[in-house]
């Protein structure tokens, strides 16, 4: 009896992992919908929870020579965040061209974001390409992974 949970055990740990392809375009399209709101609202924790403990965020600057790329932790990014919310005002967030697919077994979301805010006096911003990875399943999904092309300006 006890050989025949084990497996039952460990296929139970793994079924967020295996079941992220249980999250449809239209729960993705909210989810980063959602993303984006609570990042426009300062909401540190609402953040912090759609972003998985473990995530990785890649970024490649394009407009270094030459083009740098660096990996940060969820905390850091979060850290970020509040830097930029804590010197900036009038900040806008716009998100464009949404896309969801599949790719290994991962619901996947591309899309284009522009950010504009006005920083210790200057008006300042980027443009974004990014590939967020989504785990979990539909009913919570979560980052796992974001990959972002990056141009100041």
């Amino acid at each position: 009896m006890k050989i025949a949970f084990a497996p039952l055990l460990i296929i139970s740990l793994l079924s967020p992992q295996l079941h992220a392809s249980d999250i449809d375009k239209d729960t993705a399209t909210r989810f980063i919908n959602s993303f984006y709101q609570a990042i426009q609202k300062h909401d540190l924790k609402a953040v912090g929870n759609m972003i998985d403990n473990k995530a990785t965020i890649k970024v490649l600057w394009t407009q270094a020579d030459p083009p740098q790329s660096f990996t940060i932790s969820k905390a850091d990014y979060l850290q970020q965040l509040k830097a930029t919310w804590h010197f900036a005002t009038n900040e806008s967030y716009e998100i464009k061209n949404i896309k969801v697919s599949l790719v290994d077994n991962v619901t996947t979301v591309s899309l284009q974001e522009t950010e504009n805010r006005t920083l210790f006096g200057k008006k300042a911003g980027q443009q974004n390409e990014l590939q967020i990875a989504l785990g979990g399943d539909a009913k919570s999904p979560r980052i796992v992974s974001i990959q972002n092309k990056t141009k100041l300006w």
